[in-house]
């Protein structure tokens, strides 16, 4: 078994998909002509990221999930564009392992994880 997508709800479908566009380099991608707006983003042939438009603000309903998270191969490269962006963030080494992880908010305050291997 392996995660397939996650799925975000927005009243901001265009701030959304051009955070995870501009800062995790997803693209957007084929998406079945569903009755209601949306995208898919992609990453690497395979749409991941799911966004439907909700009229209100979402969040209440979204139970204990923490946040989402991603595996990438530049950590500069992430970090520096969330600098460029004045996003903050939180980079954390995984104690045993040397993976460095890093935590950051997108709109309606979605945690955002991405890992990267340890530093060479």
């Amino acid at each position: 078994m392996k995660l397939d997508h996650i799925n975000i709800r927005t009243n901001e479908l265009e701030t959304v998909k051009d955070s995870l566009v501009d800062l995790l380099h997803l693209e957007v991608g084929a998406r079945p002509a569903f009755k209601f707006p949306g995208y898919w983003l992609y990453s690497e042939g395979h749409p991941v990221v799911h966004l439907t438009v909700r009229d209100n603000d979402p969040g209440i309903t979204t139970g204990a999930l923490d946040h989402v998270a991603f595996k990438d191969d530049n950590c500069e490269g992430l970090t520096g564009r969330l600098d460029q962006r004045d996003i903050a963030y939180d980079l954390r080494i995984v104690p045993g392992s040397g993976v460095r992880q890093v935590f950051f908010k997108i709109t309606h305050d979605v945690m955002i994880e991405v890992d990267f291997d340890p530093a060479g």
